[in-house]
């Protein structure tokens, strides 16, 4: 029984596309059995599509349409009607002979972290036993099969879909996936499906989906293996059409810089094919950040697809200018230099007239705010998509300025924290992607600044982005609270305290803030929805199980 992998870019809701997509690529692979990722038909997720009148009934339209098209036996992901219980079902088809033989529907739900498909799904009741003319299948859909060991996040669960298919002597376990990209997960995956496979002396084929579909990122990978290792690996990042071989084939292991780099650029890239965007455009401060994000940018898009926009002010250093234009003539994208002086002035005149003199933070605030309406008003006229340009730890703890620095459409590193940025930034360098280095080297080593006042520099507000970003990640990222971060560092209680603190007074800023690119296990947005008026009045140490 060869497998044939189709490892495909569905776009959400674009049911004939996929459809059609699916069709030629089941055209192009001489395997003996098919197998689309999960939910290819809607793509993944599909969210409150499914409530839309007709879009389901759409799917499984498209499903008979790929049973008379199709003539090989495939395995097809789309949600379905359950006619007994009026609810909607997460589903395979298995077409054979050009006729629907089975359907086998999702038994765990996965309802946590960016997972909302307990929402909108029922649990499946029936086996994922199949018997096709080649040989015994069984068939356990994405959860089914990872039952949430790739997230801490994850509930544990009574069922175990896999189980019941090795006890069934199914010849091969396949498992039609859509699992998003997180760092480093994929060697847990590539594990996870090892064990099984040698624990019960069967072969285990999973394909996933691949592209980027608003916030996430799915990274493809499909693979096979047996009890003896892993046999096939499709390509990560890129769509990939093929059968298995009798040859053993691998794919070299990334580097977590590169598997981040590689994701970000793909996403950057799918949010403006799914869009209709042709262009991106974002403010160059010189900084760090705004380097990176336009390197991945022209990396994701070209560099005839990038705009840079330089806007100095009364407090913008000669050496952040000169990094910026280097920037610029090392990346070969186009640049536009809007100094906002007289805006600011005329900002500080208005309220001067009106005796409400604006001083301190609120002063600052408004040179973002300037920046970000210059941005967006370019946006606005070149129909470009804005690329906001935050990192992690600064969503984190609010140092970003709401309708300035937060504007855009999505966020492009809003999931690297500021030492992730760094590293990036010198891994990207060090690397051949472009031909020269691209990020000046004094964006990388000089000490962060917002320059919105004379000598500002980011520590003054903030610990050393190294300390901070001690505390944030196992807060964020592990969920750690007070107690159990002062238990595994060398600081200060009140320094935790203060951090976490700004950590929840900032919620407000994040829920109003750009579409997030996932690739962490806990990503703002949609990964971890927490209340906005709320206080940390609790002890926050685990007891022991």
């Amino acid at each position: 029984m060869r497998i044939g992998l189709l490892q495909l870019n569905p776009t959400i809701g674009d049911i004939e596309g996929n459809t059609q997509r699916l069709i030629n690529a089941a055209g192009e692979c001489d395997g003996d059995l098919l197998v689309t990722p999960e939910l290819f038909i809607s793509g993944y997720p599909p969210r409150d599509l499914l409530l839309c009148s007709g879009f389901v009934e759409a799917c499984e339209t498209a499903v008979r349409k790929i049973a008379k098209e199709v003539t090989t036996t495939i395995l097809v992901g789309h949600p379905r009607l359950e006619q007994s219980t009026g609810r909607f079902r997460n589903s395979i088809s298995v077409i054979e002979g050009g006729e629907i033989i089975a359907v086998v529907d999702k038994h765990l739900l996965p309802g946590y972290d960016i997972f909302d498909e307990d929402r909108y799904f029922e649990q499946g009741t029936n086996s994922g036993v199949v018997d096709l003319q080649i040989g015994r299948i069984g068939i356990a859909i994405c959860e089914d099969f990872w039952r949430g060991f790739d997230a801490d996040a994850a509930p544990k669960y009574d069922e175990n879909p896999t189980s019941t298919l090795v006890e069934a002597n199914c010849e091969v376990i396949i498992s039609p996936s859509a699992s998003p990209f997180v760092a480093k997960k994929r060697k847990r995956h590539l594990e996870h499906a090892l064990q099984i496979s040698r624990d019960y002396d069967c072969k285990v084929v999973v394909v996933n989906q691949v592209g980027g579909n608003d916030d996430l990122i799915f990274d493809g990978g499909s693979f096979v293996c047996t009890p003896e290792g892993v046999t096939h690996e499709s390509p990560l990042f890129e769509e990939s059409v093929e059968a298995e071989t009798n040859e053993v084939r691998l794919i070299p292991e990334k580097n977590i810089n590169e598997a981040r780099f590689q994701a970000l650029v793909l996403g950057v890239r799918d949010y403006c094919k799914k869009t209709g965007h042709k262009e991106v455009l974002l403010g160059l401060s010189g900084g760090i950040d705004s380097a990176l994000v336009a390197t991945l940018a022209v990396a994701a898009l070209g560099k005839d697809a990038v705009t840079g926009v330089l806007m100095p002010s009364r407090y913008s250093s000669i050496g952040s200018i000169e990094d910026a234009e280097a920037l610029v003539i090392n990346l070969k994208i186009k640049a536009i230099t809007l100094p906002i002086e007289h805006m600011h002035a005329a900002f500080e005149r208005v309220h001067t007239d009106a005796n409400s003199q604006i001083k301190g933070l609120a002063e600052e605030n408004a040179q973002a705010r300037i920046r970000g309406m210059l941005l967006m008003s370019l946006a606005n006229q070149n129909n470009a998509l804005l690329l906001a340009t935050g990192n992690k730890s600064e969503l984190a703890v609010g140092y970003s300025t709401l309708y300035g620095d937060m504007c855009g459409a999505i966020s492009v590193i809003g999931d690297l924290y500021k030492t992730e940025v760094w590293e990036m930034s010198r891994w990207i360098n060090k690397s051949n992607i472009f031909t020269v280095p691209p990020i000046p080297e004094n964006s990388i080593i000089k000490p962060p600044s917002a320059e919105l006042r004379p000598g500002q520099l980011d520590e003054d507000s903030l610990p050393p982005y190294e300390e901070l970003d001690s505390i944030l990640i196992p807060h964020i990222d592990g969920d750690l609270g007070a107690e159990e971060i002062e238990n595994i560092l060398c600081i200060s209680r009140t320094r935790i305290d203060t951090i976490l603190g700004m950590v929840d007074r900032s919620q407000f800023k994040r829920d109003q803030a750009a579409v997030i690119l996932k690739i962490a296990p806990r990503t703002f947005g949609r990964g971890r929805p927490m209340p906005i008026v709320m206080k940390r009045v609790w002890s926050s140490v685990r007891q022991p199980t």
